[in-house]
């Protein structure tokens, strides 16, 4: 029978141990960047249901989100940029 808590121990190691992909970042709390990065990430992680995926709700976005980003632009969005580092203006 193996001991107990070497097999412990590598357990909670190994998730420590795998890391992350490259388009993940870790959330900064205290310094969310300035107002470039804030509004590329709003615009990338926006929330609210797109109609040209699921039927519309009307009146689930809010009244200065009412246009959601066109799909074009959705897929442009999903460019790797250097962590950061704000996206070129548009």
């Amino acid at each position: 029978m193996l001991p107990l808590r070497p097999l412990l121990s590598l357990a909670l190691a190994a998730p420590l141990l795998v890391g992350c992909g490259p388009n993940v970042r870790k959330p900064r709390l205290f310094d969310p960047g300035n107002a470039a990065t804030q509004r590329y990430d709003a615009i990338f992680h926006d929330p609210y249901p797109m109609p040209d995926v699921a039927p519309e709700i009307v009146g689930g976005r809010p009244r200065g989100y009412q246009q959601p980003v066109p799909e074009v632009a959705r897929g442009r969005g999903l460019r790797p940029i250097a962590p950061g580092m704000a996206p070129p203006p548009r």
